[in-house]
């Protein structure tokens, strides 16, 4: 076998190896977000595998949040009871039963509950009456704050359900913030079946993006906001996909929530919206009282005038953080980047092997320097056909076959080189120079007469 056909077998091989294994990469994925650095303006974060089955997806982060006043959740706001309609201001544990009984009257199957539901000394009755009546809702979802102590507590039942655990987290888990305990005492979290999600982290400094993920001994805790929105979209918490200082995926194909490495949405969500209906108000109301807004579930927050500021700051935020985390639009805007079908990849890594073997014809294109510009220029037409055809074009093993072919190639002066018309006019000349000195040797010249 000649040099040249060893050369194209060994550039087709290296191709076809870097085509078949570097798709679904870390490299592969690297260079995608290198490539949309280039074209991308804003803040952005990446989807996808870049495999045919699992394309890569461009979010770029929407300058301004979406308009979420027709996404807004049913709002079931806890306030102090002017009016002396319940038992107690807050709420006793049989008020908050009163509370969720007319909510399934009025045909409602899901609630959060956005504030801890704790008590110092409760009633027996009371306590059961409640559990009675959160029992009678298919799904539900609690929450506490959490802290962190010297000693540590086991996670509860309800906390344990709606986690997923630290191994299946892509990303340094040990920025998280730590949690250990309930810092609330006798908090009741629901029965066999509910969720609960964090409220606040007294360790961490309350702001306006909160924290989605918090760590728990092996597990990542969710925040009562990232369970809603589950819930809202019937997603299991064991479904959801996290890349720390990337995203968190609710399925396969999305909604995508930014997240920074610290498991905070990395996103400016809304300013507050006031849209609550009075709990006392549910007393007395028709059975279709509800039916103007059909968000699911039903949220019940915190409006006491009593509050601390960091649990009225995360109260006044709820609504519109969870609407944002629902919104369809959500906070990003996607951009998908398809491969070419996979024959017309092939063709493309066959029409550059047919390249290299026509280069051998010629020898100023046989040296090193031709190829290195040649996988130079492929370097450079990459980063302006993605963004222009929104295409992940096989780069890597098109610039792997050109590279290949690097110590085959011969090693000539450049200098001494000459193009093949040039040579062989240089040829003929020398040829027809010959021609004369030959003609002058054979004719002597004549004596001149004297």
């Amino acid at each position: 076998m000649s040099r040249r056909l060893i050369s194209i077998t060994i550039c087709a091989a290296a191709a076809l190896l870097v085509w078949i294994v570097l798709p679904g990469t870390a490299i592969d994925r690297g260079f995608f977000s290198l490539s949309a650095r280039t074209f991308v303006k804003s803040n952005y974060f990446v989807s996808g595998k870049g495999t045919q089955g699992s394309l890569f997806t461009l979010h770029t982060l929407r300058s301004s949040p979406p308009d979420i006043t027709a996404n807004l959740p049913l709002d079931i706001v806890i306030s102090d009871d002017l009016q002396n309609v319940f038992q107690s201001s807050p709420p006793s544990p049989v008020d908050f039963a009163v509370i969720l009984k007319n909510l399934r009257r009025m045909g409602r199957d899901s609630v959060a509950i956005g504030m801890p539901l704790a008590w110092t000394e409760p009633d027996v009755i009371s306590l059961a009456a409640l559990d009675q009546q959160l029992d009678s809702f298919p799904a539900v979802v609690t929450s506490a704050p959490l802290s962190r102590n010297p000693l540590p507590s086991p996670i509860p039942p309800a906390f344990r359900r709606a986690s997923v655990p630290l191994f299946s987290i892509e990303g340094d888990t040990a920025l998280l913030p730590i949690v250990n305990r309930i810092p609330i005492p006798d908090v009741v979290l629901g029965n066999k079946t509910s969720l609960a999600g964090f409220t606040t982290l007294e360790s961490e400094e309350t702001t306006s993006q909160p924290h989605l993920l918090a760590r728990w001994d092996d597990r990542a805790v969710l925040s009562f906001h990232l369970l809603t929105t589950l819930n809202h979209l019937d997603i299991q918490p064991h479904s959801i996909t996290v890349r720390l200082g990337e995203w968190i995926s609710l399925s396969t194909d999305g909604p995508f929530i930014p997240i920074d490495e610290y498991g905070r949405l990395n996103f400016q969500p809304p300013p507050p919206a006031q849209t609550g209906i009075l709990a006392e108000t549910l007393i007395d109301a028709p059975d279709d009282f509800l039916t103007g807004n059909p968000f699911a579930p039903v949220l019940i927050r915190n409006d006491l005038s009593a509050s601390d500021s960091s649990a009225a700051e995360y109260s006044n935020s709820l609504v519109a953080t969870v609407a944002l985390l629902s919104h369809p639009e959500g906070t990003s805007v996607s951009r998908r980047f398809p491969r070419p079908p996979w024959y017309a990849e092939l063709l493309l890594i066959s029409s550059l092997l047919s390249l290299l073997y026509g280069f051998g014809n010629y020898p100023f294109l046989a040296g090193k320097r031709p190829l290195v510009i040649l996988a130079g220029c492929l370097f450079v037409l990459h980063f302006i056909l993605v963004p222009t055809t929104s295409t992940w074009i096989p780069t890597f093993p098109l610039i792997a076959c050109a590279l290949a072919a690097i110590p085959f190639a011969t090693v000539t002066d450049p200098s001494k080189t000459k193009r093949p018309a040039a040579k062989k006019a240089a040829t003929k000349k020398a040829v027809k120079n010959s021609a004369r000195k030959t003609s002058s040797k054979k004719s002597p010249r004549k004596r001149k007469r004297r």
